[in-house]
């Protein structure tokens, strides 16, 4: 990054000081929320009562936790969209403690908007043990499709990600109190905002910028 030829790095904002302390020149670095082609999601039409939770299946995505919650709230839909690596080892954990929690086969990303509104909730789970999950671009769109995102409280950078229009949460407990509530109107309305940080159509212009 530092070499003549390379204009500079995007970057989530909660990466700079640790590109500044590997001895990247702060000139080459530009903060950059995780860019979604957001008009792909925007929908402000009434969404389902379900709960979600997707990515890959690996360590650091905590899934098992998701399959703990929905045995926690067998009256509510929980539906894993999860690819690849562990999903058959989470698939027997969920099975082997009982859990109602759906797995959902892969999903092709055109048809993800529709999936999107079924669900009132998504809470995205990851490890601390492994603390290396970063910005997910999932959260930005659901909050673009009008759910409540829920995200696990590994750093606290991610409650800036998730705005006034999200949750973290620390345990199982804590996401159970509040997914068994109304996802608030007023939170809906600042996640559809919160979600705008991360459309592609504006971080555009930080790649021609870089390029001119």
């Amino acid at each position: 990054i530092n070499d003549r030829l390379c204009r500079g790095v995007l970057c989530c904002p909660f990466m700079v000081d640790r590109l500044r302390a590997a001895g990247i020149k702060p000139e080459r670095i530009h903060a950059c929320w995780p860019v979604v082609d957001l008009k792909k999601f925007r929908n402000r039409g009434p969404n389902g009562p379900d709960v979600m939770n997707v990515g890959a299946a690996l360590p650091k995505k905590g899934m098992p936790l998701f399959a703990d919650l929905a045995k926690r709230c067998p009256e509510i839909r929980f539906d894993l969209y999860m690819l690849g690596y562990d999903a058959v080892a989470i698939a027997d954990y969920a099975k082997r403690i009982e859990s109602p929690v759906n797995i959902i086969p892969p999903v092709p990303f055109d048809d993800m908007p529709t999936e999107y509104k079924k669900h009132r909730w998504m809470v995205y789970t990851a490890s601390k043990d492994f603390n290396t999950v970063g910005w997910p671009l999932s959260l930005a769109e659901a909050q673009a499709s009008g759910v409540g995102v829920l995200m696990q409280n590994i750093r606290p950078d991610l409650k800036d990600y998730v705005g006034p229009g999200g949750y973290v949460f620390d345990t199982v407990e804590d996401a159970y109190r509040i997914i068994t509530q109304p996802f608030p109107e007023e939170k809906r309305e600042q996640g559809f905002l919160q979600a705008e940080k991360s459309d592609v159509d504006s971080h555009i212009g930080l790649l021609f910028q870089l390029w001119s």
